[in-house]
């Protein structure tokens, strides 16, 4: 391979290369910082800008100086580290472009293309990252078989939105440069080629000016974690050209497209699983404490497993060693639980990643004191002194770790705690407990809260122990860490299992889809009994028109008060709204956030849920029993009634019986359940 950059910038002179910079000043810019490199032989690039740090890039490649791309929001404490890992002599930042003097007669001569031209920072498995070195023929065939793969044109456009210091980020400068495109650093304006992770592409797609940005974009690269199915759904739905990735630093980033591997790559699995990748693109090895490391001959062995699918793609499935992906980057826990241990008063302290929908996965901190208590927010502020914004913990946790018995506890055990003291942070939620006695979870309705049927737990008693749940965007708990109808089920199926993995439900209305959704795909509960509730929809028309027409119900109101007072004009609470309780309840629920109200429908309306059909069909084939109770004054919820084996109708009770007629129910539970 010899490429002729002299013939490139002749060729594409006078095209855009990054906003309104040309190739022609891109190769002024060259020239003119070149010669400040002489004495130099690796050099730090801190640089916020993707221009300038192209323009670092190519000048070290020209002079065969090494480059280390340093992100521009490490701290002094974590640029020391990476400087313990590889000695750069000088560090670069963008005010040391001003002033300088370019060559108009300036050439390119020739170029060392096996030596390490750019070193970017792996995560690693150690509590330092690892220099990965990456030659220039690393870069030219990685950008090359990206080119060639999606057919990159020189007119067409490219966002600049990753992070420049990786290797993703990196590469979008590189395949930009060779096809002779045009790159851009707004993300309004029109672009043909996008990198996503998946929280990224969640927000884009909740933003009607972004996705529409998205619906013209030929191609849409998701990497940096895996792409729930959920979210895959829902961007296929939108008309997106979706194409999920796989890469890593030390494959010079994307190895494959949507399982396919791209060309100038080789990929295949070992006996355990593991991925082996080889080819131009492999990196030349590591700078570890200031020393080169090169890769032996023939396949690299990564940390990933994955798997061969019968259409003959690849997928991966897992990672083995401690690192995980939160919101696309990489996090290593020990670099985290190192710069906690430095705090004086933490005797220990441990990173666990926990699942999430937005993040895909996110730290968060278990930490052991000395005997002086340590607020999370003043171990997170000493945390951001050492370390860069995106390893710090999410969520911090005082708790006891040392286990009697143990030398060291098991991370396993570890991530459970975490995950346990997460998911009751997230959640409001009161638990009343009689020995012995099994679990009863009840679900309140719109608008309701966990104070709803504690009048009917009082009344059974102790045959029961109780979970009282405030459901997304009701009580106290917020709608803000919930981001899809199945990350709800899947948190709040969590949740339940850490008090009992065979609970009673008891649902009303929304409450009552809830605990059918959780029934039929999530908990096998040991009873399931819905109090007016629906069993769904009759088609996807009809979702799209009911989740428009639950929005549309705020928009009329800027206050929970008038909102409450049109909400029970409806007739099937009549019996409700003569109840001793009804103004009680309304003043109560009159203090809620209305913008709470309004947005747990956008995950929470009947239009949301599984249609009739396909509730139907796995309700059929269940095996624990069921009762559904309906008000005698309730004719929609009423109908219902033909679906199910086991009904009671309450006399004199509308929409919500357990409200007007709690006694009845709770006698009624008593003689069903016995």
């Amino acid at each position: 391979m010899n490429f002729d950059f002299n013939q490139h910038f002749k060729n594409y002179s006078t095209h855009l290369f990054f906003n309104e910079s040309t190739y022609g000043d891109l190769l002024l810019d060259v020239s003119a910082f070149s010669n400040t490199l002489d004495h130099l032989d690796t050099v730090g690039l801190k640089i916020k800008s993707p221009y300038l740090t192209m323009v670092g890039l190519l000048s070290c490649l020209i002079r065969n100086k090494t480059a280390v791309l340093i992100s521009p929001l490490e701290t002094e404490a974590s640029t020391e580290r990476l400087h313990s890992q590889i000695k750069f002599e000088a560090i670069i930042e963008d005010h040391h472009f001003k002033n300088l003097k370019s060559q108009t007669d300036f050439t390119f001569c020739s170029i060392d293309q096996d030596r390490a031209s750019v070193v970017v920072f792996s995560s690693g498995t150690t509590n330092a990252p690892k220099g990965v070195a990456l030659s220039f023929n690393n870069i030219y065939y990685s950008a090359l078989g990206f080119i060639e793969y999606f057919k990159q044109r020189d007119n067409e456009v490219s966002l600049m939105n990753l992070p420049h210091n990786h290797v993703g980020g990196l590469m979008t400068l590189w395949r930009t440069f060779f096809s002779g495109g045009s790159l851009i650093s707004e993300s309004k304006k029109n672009a043909d080629f996008i990198s996503l992770v998946p929280l990224q592409l969640k927000r884009w797609m909740d933003n009607i000016e972004q996705l529409s940005l998205l619906k013209k974009c030929r191609v849409i690269l998701i990497g940096g974690a895996p792409l729930t199915e959920t979210l895959k759904t829902e961007a296929v739905k939108s008309g997106l050209n979706i194409f999920e990735t796989y890469g890593m630093s030390e494959t010079t980033s994307l190895m494959t497209i949507n399982g396919e591997v791209l060309p100038y790559r080789k990929l295949a699995l070992d006996t355990e699983g593991f991925f082996l990748v080889d080819g131009p693109v492999k990196s030349l090895g590591y700078f570890q404490n200031q020393k080169f490391y090169p890769h032996r001959e023939g396949p690299f062995k990564t940390n990933d497993k994955g798997e061969l699918t019968v259409s003959g793609t690849f997928k991966f499935k897992e990672r083995s060693d401690l690192i995980f992906i939160s919101g696309g980057e990489n996090i290593n826990p020990l670099i985290v639980e190192d710069a906690a241990k430095i705090c004086p008063d933490i005797n220990d302290a441990y990173l666990l990643p926990i699942q999430d929908e937005k993040w895909g996965e996110m730290g968060v901190m278990l930490y052991e004191t000395k005997g002086k208590t340590i607020s999370p927010e003043t171990l997170e502020n000493h945390l951001k002194k050492f370390l860069h914004p995106y390893l710090v913990p999410k969520y911090f946790f005082e708790t006891k770790i040392n286990f009697e018995g143990s030398l060291k506890p098991k991370r396993s055990e570890l991530k459970n705690i975490a995950k346990e003291l997460y998911l009751k942070t997230i959640f409001s939620f009161d638990f009343i407990e009689n020995k012995n006695a099994p679990l009863m979870v009840f679900f309140h309705g719109f608008l309701g809260d966990k104070e709803d049927f504690k009048i009917i737990a009082r009344k059974l008693g102790s045959k029961f122990s109780y979970l009282f749940i405030d459901l997304p965007g009701h009580g106290q708990t917020k709608i803000e860490n919930f981001h899809s109808l199945s990350d709800i089920m899947t948190k709040l199926s969590d949740l339940i299992k850490f008090f009992d993995a065979e609970p009673y439900f008891y649902g009303y209305s929304m409450g009552g889809r809830i605990a059918l959704n959780l029934s039929l795909n999530y908990i096998n509960p040991k009873f399931l009994i819905l109090e007016s509730a629906g069993l769904g929809l009759s088609n996807s028309e009809e979702k799209i028109d009911r989740r428009k027409s639950d929005l549309n119900l705020f928009s009329d109101t800027n206050d929970a008060q008038s909102f409450i007072k049109n909400w029970y004009c409806n007739p099937m609470f009549a019996p409700y709204k003569n109840s001793e309780s009804f103004n009680q309840d309304c003043e109560k629920k009159s203090k809620h956030s209305l913008t709470e109200w309004r947005d747990s429908q956008i995950y929470l309306s009947q239009g949301c849920f599984p249609t009739m059909g396909e509730n139907l069909e796995k309700f059929t084939k269940t095996t624990f029993p069921h009762l559904y109770i309906y008000g005698e004054d309730d004719s929609k919820y009423a109908a219902n009634k033909s679906y199910f084996k086991n009904t009671i109708e309450i006399k004199g009770a509308g929409h919500n019986p357990n409200k007007t007629h709690p006694s009845e129910i709770a006698e009624l539970l008593t003689k069903t359940l016995k």
